[in-house]
């Protein structure tokens, strides 16, 4: 049964007190106890996501309850009173918040089932007042919701309507856009529209706007003046002056090329961007000349070492770039404006050895801001700044039933591998081992392959494998991103090859440090990572004692093959052929990197799970692999959660494929 635009599915409105989240966890776990249960480490987080107000006077939190359903409440902060349950629902989760002024929120709610698929009918998005009243549908995912039966015309917007940003102008509008796709269902462009959250109206903004939108950059008046357009493999830009009415074409150049990103355009018209810096370095921030057509010579902010990364704090209001958010080995903030750079200082001494992350309305005013502390063994906690008194407070934490004493430390390291390349490795150590502890250890590879991996945050997965004493070792292979130009375009048409030789090299530096025992070693990973665990024992046989993949790639043919998979045809045309490699002129190496194809080789046990649901990875490439398995001999354990897709979304999936990770491993590196 579907969603419905009535309060039939909500709670009613009783105080919602933030005891109870603790009173659903049960007692923490003593630091000499046996392991934390592995479901400490696959439930659902209780504090989800936390939205402050435009002024900073409200705050909304998405929370769970007794059952299990994500629900959303409200709470005044001057003064300071207990949260209002104002939307929850039965059979659906409430999975983000947003506040389209003071008093108007937004939220988003996924039904709620044992399936990784949404149904027709079985995702929307409301609307609310912060009290409970005035509800409305705004979006809901049926394919057409013209009709109401009479003459009526519905100002529900149908599947393929999403929320794209907020506006404080003082109206109840907030920005969506639409995703278009053509006859085959390719994505075709964007198009954005201004929506009235109360009354339903809709005012189309893509009018006059070049086909091939992907994203705008928004003016100091809220009208669209920047557009990035990408297709064919080639990234155009366009601008339109706040004087003329048509778009100019500033840029053209390869998507993959040396080209840039639009970020901010300030009250002023300077354009920001983002670019990677000469000589293979990293993503920085530059201005834009608009005359010139130009990016300037030299960054305004750049990382050593490491890309800079979208993550922005704009006062909505002034449209001022007043902060940074960025990881570099773990996450970080600067601020322009001096007093919140007082404010993030003074909350970085009182919580040392902490990750301290700034939530706040309009910035520059709002009297009270939200900090997120966690750090590498700490999963996080909210807690709220009053500006006035200078006096912090809790608020909740996300996982209250971890403990950090039982928790493993992390470490961040510069590796040389065979070519020379230096290579960022995170490494996850058991709680109360020392680095002197030769330990058996699984070599953990993320996902992509082209983005970045890891930092120094608490990581669940990690961690788990760590609170069974394995060390853990999360190498940012070539081709990861975050690490510059040069670390990414290394990794072009390696899979396989380069890239796997990587993870090898950080095996026998963590064994020469006397980290690891070397001859109790197993490779893990979801994705991209499940295809180099199994590329691991055929490329390396004597650098693993197992594998364990899920949701991973058995073929590269096959990614191009499979039609019905969430690959657009421009990726694979444009994209794949040059980071991956050529289906034509690089046949006989793609075979070559195949595990399918070289299945044989594997002499080591292999644990495989895989979602039925599985769009991004189809289940094809799991049972391809399991039936040559076993012809070929090899000892294989395998199991599909038929309603799960790519990765395990159901809290009992994870936690019954973790518990077939704990016996795999300690079977198969028990010691000799």
């Amino acid at each position: 049964m579907g969603l419905h635009s009535t309060h039939r599915g909500r709670f009613g409105t009783a105080a919602l007190v933030l005891a109870w989240l603790l009173a659903l966890t049960g007692a923490l776990q003593p630091a000499n106890a046996a392991p934390p249960p592995i479901e400490h480490f696959t439930q659902h987080p209780l504090i989800s996501d936390i939205a402050l107000s435009p002024s900073g006077e409200r705050m909304a939190l998405v929370s769970f309850d007794a059952k299990g359903r994500k629900r959303l409440a409200v709470m005044g902060l001057s003064p300071r009173t207990e949260p209002k349950i104002v939307a929850g629902y039965h059979d659906a989760d409430i999975r983000r918040v947003w506040w389209a002024n003071d008093t108007r929120l937004v939220f988003k709610v996924i039904k709620a089932t044992d399936s990784a698929e949404v149904d027709d009918d079985g995702a929307a998005t409301f609307a609310i007042d912060h009290d409970g009243g005035n509800f409305r549908e705004l979006i809901v995912w049926r394919w057409a919701n013209a009709s109401t039966g009479t003459r009526i015309v519905s100002r529900v917007l149908p599947y393929g309507w999403f929320v794209h940003s907020t506006i404080d102008d003082g109206s109840d509008d907030i920005f969506v856009y639409r995703n278009v796709a053509d006859a085959v269902g390719e994505h075709r462009e964007l198009r954005l529209a201004r929506l009235d959250t109360r009354t339903g109206v809709l005012r189309k903004l893509s009018g006059d706007m070049p086909e091939g939108g992907s994203g705008w950059l928004l003016d100091h008046r809220n009208e669209p003046r920047v557009m990035n357009v990408v297709r064919d493999g080639r990234h155009k830009i366009f601008w339109r002056s706040p004087d003329k009415s048509q778009w100019t074409q500033l840029e053209d150049f390869e998507e993959l090329g040396d080209g840039f990103t639009p970020w901010h355009l300030d009250a002023d018209g300077q354009l920001l961007v983002r670019s990677y810096q000469s000589g293979g370095g990293g993503v920085a921030l530059y201005a834009y000349d608009m005359e010139k057509r130009q990016v300037s010579a030299e960054p305004l902010v750049a990382l050593k070492g490491f890309d800079l990364e979208r993550g922005s704090e704009i006062d909505p209001r002034t449209r001022r770039l007043i902060g940074l958010h960025f990881r570099t080995d773990r996450p970080m903030s600067y601020w322009f404006d001096d007093k919140l750079d007082v404010i993030q200082r003074s909350l970085d001494k009182a919580l040392p050895g902490r990750n301290n992350r700034l939530h706040c309305g309009r910035c520059e005013t709002s009297r009270f801001l939200v900090v997120h502390s966690s750090s590498d063994r700490h999963p996080g906690e909210y807690l709220l700044f009053d500006r006035e008194a200078s006096k912090l407070s809790t608020i909740g934490s996300a996982r209250p039933w971890i403990d950090e004493k039982t928790q493993g430390r992390r470490s961040f390291h510069r590796v040389t591998v065979r070519d020379g390349l230096s290579m960022p490795v995170y490494v996850t150590h058991p709680a109360g081992a020392k680095d002197t502890d030769p330990l058996p250890a699984v070599v953990l590879v993320h996902g992509g392959p082209f983005l970045r991996g890891s930092d120094l945050s608490w990581d669940a997965e990690a961690q788990f494998l760590a609170s069974r004493g394995y060390r853990v070792i999360e190498p940012e292979f070539r081709g990861s991103k975050g690490y510059g130009w040069a670390h990414f375009k290394a990794g072009w048409k390696q899979w396989g090859l380069a890239m796997q030789d990587d993870l090898a090299d950080a095996v026998l530096w963590a064994a020469k440090g006397g980290l690891v025992d070397a001859s109790r070693v197993c490779i893990m990973g979801a994705s991209y990572g499940g295809y180099a665990a199994l590329m691991g024992p055929i490329r390396h046989p004597k650098a693993y004692r197992c594998a364990i993949s899920y949701a991973g790639v058995t073929d590269i043919e096959l990614m191009y093959d499979i039609r019905w998979s969430d690959f657009s045809e421009e990726y694979k045309q444009y994209g794949m052929p040059r980071l991956v490699g050529d289906r034509e002129k690089d046949a006989d190496q793609l075979r070559a990197t195949s595990p399918l194809q070289r299945v044989a080789e594997i002499k080591v046990p292999v644990l495989l799970g895989h979602g039925g649901f599985d769009r991004r990875v189809p289940i094809a490439h799991a049972s391809k692999f399991v039936s040559a398995a076993r012809s070929a001999g090899v000892a294989i354990e395998d199991v599909t959660y038929a309603r799960e897709g790519h990765g395990w979304i159901v809290p009992g999936t994870h936690a019954d494929f973790l518990g077939r990770v704990e016996k795999f491993l300690a079977k198969s590196l028990a010691s000799p």
